[in-house]
């Protein structure tokens, strides 16, 4: 009801009502299109990243199989080396042995004993039966080893037996001999311990 004096004021007016607004397809496909770009970027970012990360570890494997295989290859290197220089130090003790057995038989044959060609055979016996951590240091050979005595020393007790063996390997007729006298006694020098043994046959 209006009243006089009063007046009526419109508040629902076209402009001042809410307006809904309604998304057109075009709207939509253009909205759908982006999300659909960003989607697609990401799984682009993605499989680039992926790829990297394939590539990277590739590349790490190739260089960890190629350090494995130069590890193998110095291995075995020195593994080569050291076996050739076990061989050169037992070559030049052996030659060593040689050249000592040499200077005895020459010395021998001065000293105006006789005829020593029958005992180069015990002498080659005797050097080629040494070997490293054991040495002659006295020996008396009579006759046809008819009677032998030996004198020496070596680093460890357990060398004896392996010496007597190869004495038994011989070309000379040491080696059908028997040694009915074993002593074997310890000795501390400044180098270690010694064991001072004597072999001597009846």
């Amino acid at each position: 009801m209006i009243t006089p004096g009063s007046q009526q004021i419109n508040l629902y007016l076209p402009e001042l009502r809410p307006r809904r607004q309604i998304i057109s397809a075009l709207r939509l496909l253009q909205v759908m299109a982006v999300v659909a770009m960003v989607i697609a970027l990401q799984g682009l970012w993605g499989s680039w990243q992926r790829s990297s990360l394939a590539s990277a570890l590739m590349e790490v494997q190739a260089q960890l199989a190629a350090q494995t295989a130069r590890t193998l290859e110095i291995e075995a290197d020195v593994a080569s080396r050291a076996t050739d220089l076990a061989l050169i130090e037992e070559m030049n003790t052996r030659e060593l042995r040689l050249s000592q057995s040499r200077e005895l038989y020459e010395f021998m044959r001065g000293t105006n004993l006789g005829n020593l060609n029958g005992y180069s055979e015990h002498l080659k016996d005797l050097s080629r039966a040494s070997f490293t951590g054991l040495w002659l240091t006295e020996f008396t050979i009579q006759g046809n080893a008819d009677h032998v005595y030996l004198k020496g020393n070596a680093q460890q007790a357990a060398m004896l037996p392996d010496y007597v063996s190869r004495l038994s390997m011989g070309d000379s007729t040491i080696r059908s001999q028997r040694f009915s006298r074993l002593v074997s006694t310890r000795a501390v020098t400044g180098t270690g311990e010694l064991y001072e043994f004597v072999l001597e046959t009846n």
